[in-house]
């Protein structure tokens, strides 16, 4: 609940439109006035009307509605059932009255709203009616000349409402300048507690609405512009949240980016909740390293989106299946669900709703936007930076792992993209040409990954009808090669090796016989050694018998002539 500036709580009503209660931190003053500005087809009484509908179905607070521009007829008519919902579903809790004067009190100038609000203060104690919206109050006084009259009848709206303790809203066609009330409507805009006024730009051919709150007696709100749509499901406020809410506790999953050499590339995959941007020029394979993310997904029996801008999503997956993604049995199990929008037809915060929209039908864990960049064609840049704040915060909201594709800024396909969402992406892939020698190749290089190391090599990327295939890149005397100067270094290089190889077999070979024929030189040598041997010890064997039979010769030619013996 919001505090006033003495810090006491204000007491607050949900408006019933999306994205509003956090502008109005927390949603309308109960009990009080709130004037509702805007131009014609600003969609003042969408909300007027949403505001009781909704406060009725889902608050149980029965409402009022007095139109002064319109018949009750006509206005449950232009209203499609996604917002005024058949009479049974509401159980009759929003009343209808016509407060259209009769001709002749419009040709007369003059009117006095007593008895109306007999009428009015009736159906209020008969239904227990808490909410009530005025559309279109402004045109009654606009048709006297009397200032008197006219501040006459403010001043009784504005004291019945408040004696009443209605929660009320009322709607007001702004003067020329899309801005500020009538003149003969100005003293009610001061009265009021709160004012809204709903403002439409026109950015090139296309219209943004957008809401600011004025005042908010007594609480505070968040001021500036806030942009807000208009669909089949009512009005919807795009304000972008304050604070950034993430699935911190899924930042440790990771998933397969489809690329097996990209996953180590990245130590694992995407991070589960985490958003990455893939950049480059168009052709450098953007859209199918987004169709492998998601391929990925599918294989995992998870649901996946795409969502792609002016190309058919049709062509997108016949050019996938060219490169062997095929998702047809995906699609026909529900698994895999494509939508393309053409981004210059619609202003930006109308994708953004039709994105959501898809989100919230198809509850997927993996999407793809192909490409992001596409939509400063629905708005310009300011537009496109501030709808892909919020779809990248809507897939952390949600725990989405998301690919966005964004075409290359600089024409020569540097590093640079149009959209603020390189700054804000978690993972950051660009894609780039290579031109050297009449050939164009593809390349991969990983600029960031928050929160996580990663491989700083550039890889070269090549596409068949396989699948998709990293490769390293040959780098030689600092230049970088791929294609066919590689393939052509490469072959060199096998040459080189397969010469020197060559070389060093043949000197293997005569060291092999240089060997063999030292071990034949060896062999001979040792059988001489041996020769050698053996013959000094038969000599040696020799000269130790001769000695014992000497001397017996010799003592025997002694004793044959009487002689001494040697003993």
């Amino acid at each position: 609940m919001p505090l006033d500036d003495a810090g006491r709580p204000v007491p607050t009503i949900p408006s019933g439109i999306p994205g509003l209660d956090g502008v109005l931190r927390g949603g309308f003053p109960r009990g009080r006035t709130t004037i509702v500005v805007g131009g014609p087809g600003s969609g003042k009484t969408v909300l007027a009307m949403q505001f009781l509908v909704r406060g009725a179905a889902e608050f149980n607070e029965p409402g009022l509605m007095i139109t002064f521009e319109e018949s009750p007829d006509a206005l449950e008519r232009n209203f499609p059932s996604a917002l005024w919902p058949a009479a049974g579903a509401l159980g009759g809790r929003v009343e209808m009255l016509d407060g259209r004067l009769p001709d002749e009190a419009i040709e007369a100038g003059e009117f006095d709203l007593g008895g109306l609000i007999a009428i009015a203060s009736a159906i209020i104690e008969k239904h227990g009616i808490k909410r009530i919206a005025i559309d279109g109050l402004d045109a009654l006084f606009a048709i006297s000349e009397h200032p008197s009259i006219r501040r006459r009848e403010i001043i009784r709206v504005i004291h019945w409402l408040t004696e009443a303790g209605l929660s009320a809203l009322l709607t007001v066609t702004s003067d020329e300048d899309d801005r500020r009330v009538p003149r003969s409507f100005d003293l009610a805009e001061y009265a009021a507690d709160a004012v809204i006024r709903l403002h439409s730009t026109l950015l090139g051919e296309l219209a943004r609405r957008t809401l600011s709150v004025v005042k908010m007696r007594g609480a505070a709100f968040v001021g500036g512009a806030h942009a807000y749509t208009i669909s089949r499901f009512g009005m919807r406020v795009l304000a972008t949240p304050i604070r950034t809410t993430a699935a911190v506790a899924s930042l440790d999953t990771r998933l397969s980016s489809g690329i097996d050499r990209l996953d180590r590339m990245l130590l694992g995959g995407f991070r589960r909740g985490t958003t990455t941007l893939l950049s480059g020029l168009p052709g450098t394979s953007k859209t199918t390293l987004g169709m492998a993310f998601l391929k990925a997904g599918t294989r995992a029996g998870e649901r996946v989106l795409f969502i792609g801008f002016d190309e058919p999503s049709s062509q997108v997956l016949i050019d996938a299946r060219s490169v062997g993604i095929d998702v047809e049995d995906d699609v026909r199990e529900g698994l895999f669900v494509a939508e393309s929008f053409s981004a210059g037809s619609v202003i930006g915060d109308d994708h953004f709703i039709a994105i959501q929209h898809l989100i919230d039908t198809h509850r997927p864990t993996r999407v793809v936007i192909d490409p992001i960049s596409a939509l400063e064609k629905a708005g310009g840049r300011a537009v496109a930076d501030a709808v892909t704040e919020r779809l990248v915060g809507l897939m952390k909201e949600r725990d989405i792992t998301a690919v966005m594709t964004a075409v290359a800024a600089s024409p020569s396909g540097e590093e640079s993209t149009p959209a603020r969402v390189s700054t804000i992406a978690d993972t950051w892939i660009h894609l780039s040409f290579a031109n050297r020698g009449g050939e164009r190749n593809r390349t991969l290089t990983i600029v960031k990954s928050r929160g996580t190391a990663h491989s700083n090599q550039m890889r070269e990327l090549l596409l068949s009808n396989d699948g998709i295939e990293l490769a390293d890149v040959y780098a030689s005397g600092g230049n970088v090669l791929v294609g066919t100067a590689r393939a052509e270094r490469e072959q060199q290089e096998a040459a080189d090796r397969a010469a020197e190889a060559l070389g060093f077999e043949q000197e293997l070979f005569a060291l092999d016989r240089e060997g063999e024929a030292l071990e034949r030189t060896l062999q001979d040598a040792q059988r001489r050694l041996d020769e050698l041997h053996e013959h000094r010890t038969n000599l040696v064997r020799r000269t130790a018998a001769s000695g014992p039979a000497h001397e017996r010769d010799t003592d025997i030619i002694h004793a044959l002539r009487r002689g001494d013996t040697t003993a």
